[in-house]
């Protein structure tokens, strides 16, 4: 076993982070909100609301994929 511990590698620590922030976010989206909806407005408007959430989540994973997809073209 080697004691040579591995270095900081700040890109890696960004993209695990902002990772860990955004899925961390949309849980505590579903979570929270959908109890907060599900008590105000009942079982039919969570569902609503469930529903306009996993839209948002949709949308957000479309523009995250071209914006990945433009950064490793532009790396190329």
């Amino acid at each position: 076993m080697s004691n040579r511990r591995r270095s900081f590698d700040p890109v890696r620590f960004v993209r695990s982070t902002e990772g860990q922030l955004v899925i961390g976010f949309f849980v505590i989206l579903y979570g929270v909100g959908g109890a907060l909806i599900w008590y105000y407005y009942g079982l039919s408007g969570a569902i609503a609301g469930w529903l306009c959430i996993t839209g948002g989540l949709v949308f957000f994973l479309l523009l995250y994929g071209l914006v990945s997809l433009a950064g490793w073209w532009a790396d190329r």
